[in-house]
């Protein structure tokens, strides 16, 4: 658009210098000099309050899949790209250690409950005989300690067979949100672990699908939330849409600082990290129609300097177009 601008001035060249003015080195310096002030201008104030960039695009949320126990997985019903609803069984882990605690913890809980059972008919009968034998006194405060013991080690073991069965039940591991899981390299056989660093596979959830798009630190100077915005779609060739901006995250990796005993190491290297845009469609219906990463060109408009607005309307319709132009890279 830049080089268009130009051409656009460049063209008075014939019109000054065929009719009106004369033709020599000084007139040629101040129509250069007055170009390059004229161009200039329009350009700052056209990057200022009309910014665009290329860097937009689609982001879906990956959830990676992280089982809470461990174990060799048995099934894995999941189909690689096939949309998935919330609840859907993914994979299955060998189920048999987790079910064999259950039944240990099962087990015991009985075992405690019959001696809980025998310590409080001792102690009914020896609550009789304690007011004519001091042995009955003593046997009464055995007993009454067995059975509170005993209904301690219930309590215990219900809470260790809650989590038993918990785990059980997290053999069976569930697709959290609708979507589709990619990349499926789980087969039965594998290990299955609980550690975060190595997910079982990676799931793209269908919810929450935003548009993001990245500016330089100088094009954001008049962009605020509610600002019209415009976008080309490389996969939709031929039309612009329309949306508004809803949040300018002021914040930039560039500038976060890790909590750790090392000092941080000032270079003097200029580090311009770029800040994001998120921008919400006026169509929503097309944003669900849009895959994840789809990439588009993104113009912003401010409130001032609406006449400089036109160039960038200009240009992504002229984007738009040449969208059809097929990349061979």
């Amino acid at each position: 658009m830049i080089a268009f601008i130009s051409l656009i001035y460049a063209s008075f060249y014939f019109l000054v210098f065929g009719k009106f003015v004369e033709k020599n080195a000084r007139n040629m310096s101040i129509f250069v000099g007055v170009g390059i002030v004229l161009i200039g201008s329009i350009i700052f104030a056209w990057l200022t309050v009309a910014p665009t960039t290329k860097d937009g695009r689609v982001f879906q949320y990956v959830i990676q899949i992280v089982p809470n126990v461990s174990g060799q997985v048995i099934e894995v019903p999941a189909e690689p790209l096939v949309t998935i609803d919330e609840g859907d069984v993914l994979f299955k882990i060998d189920p048999f250690p987790y079910q064999a605690a259950v039944d240990r913890f099962t087990a015991s809980i009985e075992q405690a409950d019959a001696q809980r059972r025998l310590a409080q008919l001792e102690v009914d009968r020896n609550q009789v005989l304690v007011e004519r034998s001091a042995a009955a006194r003593r046997e009464l405060d055995r007993w009454t300690a067995e059975r509170d013991g005993a209904e301690a080690a219930i309590k215990s073991l219900e809470a260790q067979l809650r989590d038993a069965k918990w785990k059980l039940e997290q053999t069976v591991v569930r697709a959290p949100q609708s979507g589709f899981v990619v990349n499926l390299q789980l087969q039965p056989g594998v290990a299955a672990r609980t550690f975060a660093a190595t997910p079982a596979m990676s799931f793209i959830s269908d919810q929450d699908k935003v548009i993001v798009a990245s500016f330089s630190q100088s094009s954001i100077r008049k962009i605020e939330a509610g600002a019209p915005a415009e976008m080309v779609f490389a996969l939709i060739p031929g039309e612009v849409f329309s949306g508004t901006v809803t949040h300018v995250i002021r914040a930039t990796g560039t500038a976060q600082i890790a909590v750790s005993g090392t000092i941080p190491v000032m270079t003097g290297a200029p580090a311009a990290g770029r800040y994001a845009v998120r921008i919400e469609l006026d169509d929503p219906e097309l944003l669900e129609r849009l895959p994840q990463g789809a990439s588009c060109t993104v113009a912003v408009y401010a409130d001032v300097g609406k006449p400089f607005h036109a160039i960038s309307k200009v240009a992504m319709r002229m984007t738009a177009w040449t969208a059809y132009l097929t990349s061979p890279i």
